[in-house]
C-alpha cells in the first residue's frame, strides 16, 4: 500500500471511528490497536536482539540513573 493510500485510509478510519457510539465497540477497537502496538514492539525488540542491540542490566541501570539525574528526578 502506498503512503498516500495509507494516509487516506487513516483519515477514513478516523472519520468512521468518530461515528461509533457504543462503548463496547470502542473498547474492542482499542484492544485491537493495543495488540497491534504490542506486536510491533515485540518485533522491533526481537530484531534488536538478533542484531546485538542490547544492554546488560548494569548498563541499563546506569542509563536510567543518568536519565533520572538529567531530569532532576533523583
Amino acid at each position: 500500500m502506498e503512503n498516500m493510500e495509507v494516509e487516506e485510509l487513516k483519515s477514513m478510519l478516523i472519520q468512521r471511528l468518530m461515528k461509533v457510539e457504543k462503548a463496547a465497540t470502542l473498547e474492542r477497537i482499542e484492544d485491537i490497536l493495543v495488540q497491534e502496538e504490542m506486536q510491533r514492539r515485540l518485533d522491533e525488540s526481537l530484531a534488536d536482539i538478533k542484531e546485538g542491540r542490547v544492554h546488560s542490566l548494569e548498563e541499563f541501570r546506569q542509563m536510567n540513573e543518568k536519565w533520572l539525574k538529567e531530569r532532576g528526578i533523583k
